[in-house]
């Protein structure tokens, strides 16, 4: 039963997750398609064709409406860095980290979406390039983070304990030969350190210990049935109880690559928020010598 209601969480878990995701793509595309609906006559012209436009005084980068896409989708950018302040004082009572970090993702593809319709779909400076590439790579490190973040829940050692004590009372030995069997052999942990090489290079230790454990408490479980004296409704409650220690032995593998995986992950997506930044302020500090100046132009 407490395996049941663990497995209830996590699915539980999984599904808010997912719903929280699906709420902010479908926001990014609802805004998506109403900017292109606006201004679609003008940004399927060339460049040159787009001077005679009506909304060549609008839409461009530099204009009132492209240049607010800029500075709206710049500020939400810079907003949704709050989310590393918020771990950084996870103690604190200020929302659940998920909240948070649906804010962040959130914060973070509308803002990318903004700046997207800042440029009018054109890059004609190289800070421009640079800016778009940088936050190019920033947003897809972070959808690939929040994925990983999603397959990668907390291990919860009680549930498989309570299994173990459960197979000790069904036969006797069981649970604590598994148990004794896992502690000496502790899933791979590289430390918080791990860089993403490193952690990429140990996926397949990581497997290989994951159908390991799974493949020894099976088998375990075998020896155990032809030797016992148990009732056919005895067996069926062992055997079920030994599947689900052995999806939790192998849980527990899979628990610690993902958050290993995470954390360098989130480590490159840091370095390259901070690149993005850089060339961000750039800019901004060119725009604003050049007289790009929205609504403090003179």
């Amino acid at each position: 039963m407490t395996a049941d209601r663990s497995i209830d969480r996590r699915t539980r878990q999984f599904r808010s997750g997912f719903a929280g995701a699906a709420l902010v793509v479908l926001v990014c595309l609802v805004i998506a398609a109403a900017l292109l609906h606006r201004g679609w006559d003008f940004y399927q012209l060339g460049l040159d064709a787009r001077i005679d436009h009506p909304d060549f005084r609008v839409l461009s980068p530099g204009e009132i409406v492209g240049h607010g896409y800029g500075i709206v989708g710049t500020a939400l950018i810079l907003t949704n860095l709050l989310y590393i302040l918020r771990r950084r004082v996870a103690r604190l009572s200020l929302g659940s980290m998920r909240a948070w970090l649906n804010l962040h993702a959130a914060t973070g593809l509308v803002g990318s979406v903004l700046i997207v319709f800042h440029s009018a779909f054109q890059l004609r400076t190289p800070i421009a390039m640079l800016t778009s590439g940088a936050l190019a790579f920033v947003v897809f490190t972070g959808v690939i983070g929040r994925y990983l973040y999603a397959l990668s829940p907390a291990f919860d050692p009680e549930p498989l304990h309570d299994n173990l004590k459960a197979l000790d009372g069904l036969a006797s030995g069981a649970g604590s030969n598994i148990r004794t069997w896992l502690e000496a052999r502790p899933v791979t942990n590289l430390g918080g350190s791990a860089s993403l090489p490193r952690a990429l290079l140990t996926i397949p230790v990581w497997l290989h210990e994951a159908r390991t454990r799974r493949r020894h408490i099976l088998n375990h479980a075998r020896v155990v049935d032809s030797r016992s004296s148990l009732t056919a409704e005895e067996l069926l409650v062992l055997e079920r109880s030994v599947r689900e220690c052995a999806a939790m032995a192998a849980g527990e593998v899979r628990a610690m690559a993902g958050a290993t995986l995470l954390r360098s992950w989130r480590t490159l997506h840091r370095v390259l928020a901070l690149i993005m930044i850089a060339s961000v302020s750039v800019h901004i500090a060119v725009a604003w010598i050049y007289g790009y100046r929205w609504l403090w132009s003179e």
